[in-house]
């Protein structure tokens, strides 16, 4: 039997390729990357302190108007941490969306829907466990979450992007063209779009609660070089965007029955796409959507090759205001941060005096 796959469900964010490199994966001290440029994928680190940055009911921080406000709280303290050790962060937001996504963008705001749904039963219920996980897949970014960063990275002196497309197509090349030194997101899309490293987990430390489990785990940084990737697979670029086709990107659906190991056998053993396509009908199976489109996206992508950075100075006053006035945070402990991050770039300025003294 024929198997057509359309209006499939799509992975949920980015390429599933993770324990396909898993010996690719190196961890690294966050001090190796002092006076390195990051490029941080906005979208993907703000996601990321919306759905752990919470209380115990799941629920996320918000202030005195019920403003969720976990997105502050991670770009201020965790940021600030990033940048006393001497790291140059730049965030990358995304622009339009190539319309092959629109179908991916629909079937996570259905996934929202219903996981608010639940949510909202589970609190008739009082069951703490059920909030929890609702409530993280309820999460979201609007444009309110993105306008509230950008005030806020503006205020503390971080640059920031914005895209014309997908943030990591930016990010991607803007490493590849050595404007920045890493790629950092929680996906692995960069490397389809032709980057030559990632790296995961900066932007969080410490411990993880595993998803639906009362199960932590140690989160440490890691950093991936797309070299290790195609020299471990024994592939180039173009197969390993084939590979992604083949289990699913944010563009396309996954062709049933094909997971990482076995789309890489099939990639290896065939030179072009077409060969391939060839094979999966002799498997009675048949991609619906146009997979020179998906090759466009990753190979040709919509990007800004003279983009323009948005950066204002470091102000301890509009912070202030930003974090205590507006979010009610405790000004006790901003304050406390805000000192702590001032004499550690003093200190940081004195050292580099006295280094360019004795040279």
């Amino acid at each position: 039997m024929l198997i057509i796959i359309k209006n499939k469900k799509c992975e949920k964010m980015g390429v599933p390729l993770g324990k396909l490199i898993e010996p690719c994966k190196q961890k690294i001290e966050l001090t190796a990357f002092s006076g390195k440029k990051l490029g941080f994928d906005a979208s993907n680190t703000l996601f990321q302190f919306v759905t752990t940055i919470r209380g115990q009911d799941g629920q996320p921080l918000m202030n005195e108007k019920g403003e969720i406000t976990s997105h502050l709280n991670g770009l201020f303290y965790r940021l600030l941490n990033l940048k006393s050790l001497g790291i140059d962060i730049t965030f990358i937001f995304d622009g339009e969306s190539p319309y092959l996504k629109k179908t991916t963008k629909q079937e996570r705001r259905e996934r929202r829907t219903i996981a608010q749904q639940k949510l909202e039963i589970a609190k008739e219920e009082n069951d703490l466990m059920a909030m929890q996980k609702y409530a993280r897949q309820a999460a979201t970014i609007n444009e309110k979450i993105i306008n509230e960063s950008k005030e806020l990275l503006y205020s503390m002196g971080i640059p920031y992007i914005q895209a014309p497309g997908e943030a990591e197509a930016q990010i991607a090349f803007m490493v590849s063209q050595g404007m920045l030194d890493y790629c950092v997101s929680q996906d692995y899309d960069c490397f389809l779009f032709g980057s030559p490293n990632l790296l995961k987990n900066i932007a969080i430390s410490g411990k993880k609660k595993l998803p639906y489990k009362n199960v932590y785990v140690d989160v440490y940084p890691t950093i991936i070089e797309s070299k290790c990737i195609f020299d471990l697979l024994q592939i180039d670029r173009d197969q390993l965007i084939w590979l992604a086709i083949l289990i699913g990107t944010d563009f396309n659906p996954k062709v049933p029955g094909i997971g990482p190991k076995t789309a890489l056998e099939i990639v290896k053993k065939n030179n072009s796409f077409e060969n391939i396509m060839t094979f999966l009908k002799t498997k009675n199976k048949e991609i619906s959507f146009d997979y020179k489109e998906i090759e466009n996206i990753f190979k040709t992508p919509n990007i800004d090759k003279n983009p323009k950075i948005e950066k204002g100075e470091f102000n301890r006053k509009s912070i202030e205001k930003i974090l205590i006035d507006k979010a009610n945070f405790s000004q006790e402990r901003v304050t406390k941060h805000l000192d702590e991050y001032i004499v550690k770039i003093i200190e940081k300025e004195k050292q580099k005096t006295l280094s360019d003294w004795f040279r």
